[in-house]
């Protein structure tokens, strides 16, 4: 069963869920390098669903579940806002040094796999998965 946890939808509440899915990263074996790569990750996750998902609007909530399963470390995200359109996203062009759209980029690059799910009451779940590495996970191959 995953840890869960839920945050008000501002961006000052980003740092501690991102702290508390790094501890349970950590305490899971995932290296150093698998616990900044889902921060980044998380953090990227975190703001798209404050800005985009709602609008801003810091009275509503996310919740965060993290758990660790089948050689992998798994961060589920959910919303209630504006749910995301998988198909509507655009892949940025790198060679264009234009300001933001790196987040979904990101995202895709840090994790071994992205899932996004509008969701039948709204919102969207999105679920991040970091493979942890037999030096990751000692005592299981």
């Amino acid at each position: 069963m995953p840890d869960a946890m839920t945050i008000p939808s501002r961006v000052e509440c980003i740092d501690d869920v991102r702290r508390w899915v790094s501890a349970r990263a950590a305490e899971a074996h995932a290296s150093s390098e698998a616990v900044a790569d889902i921060e980044l990750a998380l953090t990227e996750a975190l703001a798209n669903v404050i800005e985009h998902g709602y609008g801003g609007d810091a009275s509503q909530e996310i919740r965060v579940e993290a758990e660790a399963a089948a050689g992998a470390f798994r961060v589920a995200v959910r919303d209630w806002g504006h749910a995301a359109d998988p198909d509507s996203f655009r892949r940025r062009d790198l060679d264009d040094p234009g300001e933001g759209g790196y987040g979904v980029y990101l995202i895709e690059g840090l994790m071994d796999d992205v899932q996004r799910e509008p969701q039948p009451d709204g919102g969207t779940l999105l679920t991040l998965v970091k493979r942890l590495q037999p030096q990751d996970n000692p005592g299981r191959s």
